[in-house]
């Protein structure tokens, strides 16, 4: 059987919002779905540890090639060696994608995924640029699937429904 992939991502060195990011990557872990991101420290690396304090599996793809840069908590490391480019990798390999905060690394992999047609879960209590592209995309109208969520249990609640038990992966 196939596990369902949520992608998280956030900057590799925020130190706010770490709670919060724990606590996603922990229901990624006991629903039994697999945590894909960007395998740093920051948000991902919060992520990846509540996952994987539910046994639950944590791919970090890297923009490098140099393992050592991963965190502690990846179950499997992807060292692409193709620098901010795995964006669209990380992107591309979850059903779904949650957004904490975020710079500029963040930005180019929320439109990665508005471009793929991925849901978007905005995690607005966060801010950052994940706040500012939820704007732009209300302001727009766009057609592609963006979620607000206003705290984690609304995030949590989304990710249940978005990947409802029983559904297989695109």
């Amino acid at each position: 059987m196939i596990r369902r992939q949520v992608t998280v991502i956030g900057s590799h060195n925020d130190s706010q919002f770490l709670d919060e990011a724990y606590e996603i990557g922990r229901h990624i872990g006991v629903r039994g779905w697999t945590l894909i991101c960007g395998g740093r420290g920051g948000i991902m690396e919060a992520a990846s540890r509540g996952a994987s304090d539910e046994n639950g599996i944590v791919i970090g793809i890297l923009p490098g090639n140099d393992f050592s840069e991963a965190n502690p908590h990846c179950t499997a490391i992807v060292a692409s060696g193709i620098g901010f480019a795995r964006n669209s990798m990380n992107v591309l390999s979850g059903d779904v994608v949650v957004a904490l905060n975020g710079r500029a690394g963040t930005l180019t992999e929320l439109a990665y995924a508005y471009q793929y047609g991925k849901p978007i879960i905005i995690c607005l209590f966060t801010g950052g640029w994940s706040s500012w592209f939820n704007k732009i995309m209300t302001a727009d109208g766009g057609s592609q699937p963006v979620y607000a969520a206003h705290s984690v249990v609304e995030a949590r609640n989304l990710l249940d429904s978005l990947l409802k038990e029983g559904d297989t992966p695109p």
